[in-house]
């Protein structure tokens, strides 16, 4: 099962039906297989007519048609199943074109007569029709009409109409002294002439010319006819992503086959790190994928989003899938070396769809450029509805409320932590790029742990907010947008959730409630000097003494360690067993004798982790938290929690806030490359947001999530490195000033997050071998 539309598949009745036609779907397309495309490659009209017979057979080619004309009703979430699986072996039938995109153009319009005409041929497969919506260079219509008798008269030139070979009818976007108007034209109306354009991969699409070409039915002008084109062809543009998933989906499982089998050198080439590497950034691109799809998908199908909201998600997803299935694409063709760029190999053909498919409706580029117009139509009227939306009173009220936060609407739940924020935390503390220190946020942290704001994700019963994950995320977004530190944090974040899982009952009554009422900050103990992200080597021991463990050897790199009151920390119990085996998981006082605590200055000038001795320190043997030798296992579901929290996009989201902040102040907001820059890292962050969700979610149900996890990591390292860098590069000259810069009534930090973002990189395991551990454990690489 995909996972790029399985986000509802899990669902009762609607999971099942989607489920059916997945498995109907693939069962077709892998009956003719890719060797039925390549067969239909040039020649024209470029499609298998008994193909498309079965594929309204089946029903498909009416998913979206109203049952009143035939069709199945159905929402853009079925279709998307269907036309996912029909790309894994690059059918070349117009569904898209015509069930999607001309359908929904029929759908919006008020002329019953014409529905009825069209949409049941439509679903039955007897009517193939054609959208000439755009000039020859842009999306702007290139033809006219003008009213003559009664009737309307085309005249112009359309391009890139697909299908236009097969097409029996089309539905033209022409432009009167009315504005624009739809029009339906047969295929064989007398002045319409019809020029084939060969696409790259091998299909047609066409050139139509109009020459005083009377139309055959209005299907919509002005107003509607804008309105039912912008929901068209987002809705194509969307379905044709799911397309990209598809043929993307299937370009990587072809290459990675490859990679596992072919022999260079006495071994598989997919064993050469250089190559893994390579396939693990293509393989996140389409993880990336998956949540950008699904966003447009559900939004598509959700009768409360806003015209623009569609067409955010639809730009959204096109940006991200173009970009990914090209990419993946055009590095399958150089991973598999000179058979790659063979007509004769499959790999080919799916580079060569995802190019014909990115220049339909409007390319990645082009959906950036849209997606910015919109963003700053729209993100300014966030920011007054956040401020002027309503919201309880006790949102702002000091102490801790009985009241289940998930219960508020998130316009609500978003203004009322704004709201709180702005009001509380100090404005000498904001945006500072880096993690605040036990001292300086002190008091803040009492204030937050009297407000019982400090837990967010942790459930009730333990003194957290309960916190669904999309409830969260706004959290985090808000808290971003005030600019709040990130506080000594490892008890809230890491700590307490695995001792929730793992301790008993005695630890967590003894713990729990110190964490949540910031009465203690606990650090971590993993890394040692010559055991860093393979953490299975660490040479700490711990020796049974009576009723103490005698703990010898030394941690490094550790958070937040040199304010700390507790330290979880590994130590091995055996040193006769297999590397992963013989290693316990232990809490230490920081107040123990015997411990020596060294401060260590970070590249930005800030004393954030530091190094510990410990020799012969004493550790009670309650403190032991899961089974003796066994605390690896505990261990690793503690970096899965550590993983979630560094695969957050706190940083990267605080570090563009910063970006949009000085942009407006220093008047290069609206520069034209500025832009370009800056949406490419907000849609990364919004993909990298959804991931986050996605993981979140699990976890919040109780399960780990495996090695596919280590992606977040890899992808907000990125995202906040790109975004720190942008903060400098518009700072200008001030770009290289250490210390604080004034900007729009509050001090930013300019270079803070560029340099906090290496440890981003570094912390939980490098970037490098978390690629490492995707490759072996989700890849299957040798």
């Amino acid at each position: 099962m995909s996972v790029a539309v399985a986000h509802d598949e899990t669902q009762s009745d609607d999971g099942e039906l989607k489920r059916l036609l997945r498995d109907a779907t693939a069962s077709f397309a892998r009956r003719g297989g890719v060797e039925r495309s390549r067969a239909l490659r040039t020649t024209r009209p470029g499609m298998d007519v008994d193909a498309w017979k079965q594929m309204a057979e089946q029903g498909w080619l009416g998913i979206l048609v109203p049952e009143t004309y035939g069709g199945q009703a159905l929402g853009f979430g079925e279709m998307a199943v269907v036309v996912e699986e029909l790309a894994k072996t690059l059918s070349p039938e117009p569904v898209v074109a015509s069930s999607v995109l001309s359908a929904t153009l029929l759908i919006g319009s008020d002329n019953d007569a014409l529905k009825t005409a069209l949409l049941p041929k439509i679903a039955s497969g007897e009517c193939i029709v054609g959208a000439a919506v755009a000039g020859r260079f842009s999306q702007a219509a290139g033809v006219t009409a003008k009213t003559t008798g009664g009737d309307a008269v085309l005249n112009g030139v359309a391009y890139h109409v697909y299908p236009a070979l097969s097409a029996t009818d089309f539905i033209v976007a022409a432009k009167g002294v009315d504005g624009v108007g739809l029009y339906h034209v047969p295929a064989h109306a007398a002045g319409l002439t019809v020029k084939d354009e060969l696409r790259v991969d091998g299909t047609f699409s066409g050139t139509l010319t109009f020459k005083d070409v009377k139309t055959a039915g209005l299907v919509a002008k002005g107003a509607k006819a804008e309105a039912a084109l912008a929901r068209a062809t987002d809705a194509a543009t969307i379905m044709t992503c799911a397309e990209l998933f598809g043929g993307m989906n299937q370009a990587l499982e072809i290459t990675l086959g490859y990679m596992r089998t072919r022999v260079q050198f006495g071994k598989p080439i997919g064993s050469f790190q250089a190559l893994q590497h390579r396939a693990v950034d293509l393989w996140i691109q389409k993880e990336l994928s998956i949540g950008a799809l699904a966003d447009a998908v559900r939004t598509l199908d959700d009768p409360k989003a806003t015209a623009e909201q569609v067409s955010m998600a639809a730009s959204r997803a096109k940006s991200r899938l173009g970009d990914a299935a090209h990419t993946i694409g055009r590095e399958a063709v150089k991973l598999h070396g000179a058979i790659g760029f063979t007509d004769e190999y499959d790999v080919g053909l799916y580079l060569r769809r995802a190019m014909a498919l990115n220049a339909w409706l409007g390319n990645p580029a082009e959906h950036r450029r849209r997606y910015a117009t919109l963003l700053q139509k729209t993100g300014g009227e966030a920011a007054k509805k956040r401020e002027s939306v309503p919201f309880s009173t006790v949102f702002l009220q000091d102490d801790k409320a009985d009241v289940d936060w998930n219960s508020f609407s998130d316009e609500e739940f978003r203004a009322g932590v704004f709201a709180w924020f702005d009001k509380n935390y100090p404005h000498d503390m904001r945006h500072t790029g880096r993690r605040g220190s036990a001292q300086e946020m002190s008091a803040w942290m009492k204030t937050i742990a009297r407000k019982g704001w400090i837990a967010p994700a942790w459930p009730t019963k333990w003194g957290g907010m309960g916190l669904s994950p999309a409830k969260q995320i706004i959290y985090i977004e808000e808290r971003e947008r005030v600019g709040v530190m990130r506080d000594p944090d490892m008890g809230i974040v890491m700590f307490g959730p695995m001792l929730m899982r793992w301790g008993s009952d005695e630890q967590k009554q003894k713990y729990l409630p110190r964490i949540v009422a910031n009465e203690d900050i606990w650090c971590q103990g993993y890394s040692e000097p010559n055991a860093g992200s393979d953490l299975a080597s660490l040479q700490t021991t711990a020796v049974l003494d009576g009723d103490h463990y005698v703990i010898n050897g030394s941690k490094i790199w550790t958070s937040s360690g040199h304010w700390a009151d507790h330290m979880f920390l590994l130590a091995r119990t055996d040193k006769d067993a297999k590397k992963q085996e013989g290693i316990t998981f232990f809490v230490l006082d920081m107040k123990t004798p015997g411990l020596t605590v060294r401060p260590i200055m970070n590249i930005g000038g800030h004393e954030e982790f530091a190094q510990e001795y410990l020799e012969n320190v004493r550790i009670p043997k309650e403190n032991v938290v899961g089974e003796v030798n066994k605390g690896w296992t505990v261990a690793k579901s503690l970096l899965g929690f550590e993983r979630l929290n560094s695969g957050s996009p706190r940083p990267a989201r605080a570090a563009l806030m910063a970006v949009e902040r000085l942009a407006k102040a220093t008047g290069v907001w609206d520069d034209a490359e500025f832009q370009a820059k800056y949406v490419r890292v907000y849609l990364d962050i919004a993909d990298l947001s959804t991931a986050y969700q996605r993981f979140a979610d699990i976890m919040s149900l109780g399960d780990s999530p495996g090695p596919e996890l280590s992606q977040l990591k890899i992808i907000v390292a990125s995202a906040t490195q790109l975004a720190s860098e942008l903060l400098m590069e518009t700072a200008g000259g001030a770009g290289a000033n250490l210390g604080y810069e004034a900007v729009d009534g509050d001090a930013v930090n300019l270079t803070g997050a560029f340099f906090g973002h290496f440890g981003a990189m570094i912390a939980s395991g490098t970037n490098d071998i978390q690629r490492n551990i995707i490759a072996k454990r989700i890849l299957n690489l040798p």
